[in-house]
């Protein structure tokens, strides 16, 4: 016969699991966000952001497959089972704590990062994929790395005095010419992309830094809830 608090506790268990599906979905959302919205900067990212994007999306489905497991050990009512998911939780929340981790350390080194590679793209503007990133990055209303004369530097532009017409206010074909001869050119954007870069990739490295540990506190209280059901499952079939 299956106690009144056991019922409870089996009851508190299958809202943790559905909460526990809530947040694996909210990861795998963050994941494909931070991938389709960072997609024309990982050059800059040198990898890292896609890489911290598609742990997201791992531990999201991790989760789905853990929390249905959880749900079947609940309803068995089989202790082994039961341990089994407490290990498991266990498992997603060292990773849950190894993402937060590894977002504060991005977030410690993005800056230097991103403005490194930016640096070293603008030297080669004229690699087709290089290209299309700068172009792409200065639609935000901006012009080179840290300011517009930084364009000075690449190699297409060094001789020329001229700047990619992407960072034109108006784009038109050949906008951007003789740009660098002017002393404070008014048709072009004067402000880096960086800072407008490194901006939008900070808001995203705290955001997937709070969900991770967000998860790593709900993982603690699935540990707690699935203990207490193991205990409450061996106390009932001992006294049987």
């Amino acid at each position: 016969m299956v106690t009144p608090g056991m019922k409870v506790i089996k009851y508190i268990l299958f809202v943790f699991n559905l909460i526990f599906y809530l947040a694996g979905i909210a990861l795998i959302v963050a994941g494909a966000l931070v991938q389709t919205t960072f997609r024309e900067y990982f050059v800059f990212f040198g990898g890292q952001f896609n890489a911290a994007a598609i742990f997201l999306i791992v531990i999201g489905a991790i989760i789905f497959i853990v929390g249905f497991f959880g749900c079947f050990a609940g309803y068995k009512e089989n202790n082994r089972m039961i341990m089994t998911f407490a290990v498991l939780l266990g498992i997603v929340f060292i990773l849950a704590v190894a993402a937060a981790i590894a977002a504060k350390i991005l977030d410690n080194k993005l800056s230097s990062l991103v403005r490194e590679n930016m640096h070293n793209t603008i030297k080669d503007y004229e690699n087709g994929k290089t290209t299309n990133v700068w172009d792409y990055t200065q639609k935000l209303g901006c012009c080179g790395s840290n300011n517009y004369t930084d364009w000075r530097d690449s190699g297409v532009f060094a001789n020329t005095s001229s700047v990619p017409d992407s960072c034109c206010k108006n784009t038109s074909d050949h906008c951007g010419a003789g740009a660098l001869a002017e002393t404070n050119p008014t048709k072009i954007h004067h402000e880096g992309c960086a800072v407008k870069v490194i901006g939008l990739a900070k808001n995203s490295v705290i955001i997937i830094g709070v969900v991770a540990l967000v998860l790593a506190f709900i993982q603690i209280v699935g540990i707690i809830i699935t203990c207490c059901l193991a205990g409450a499952v061996r106390k009932e079939y001992t006294t049987m």
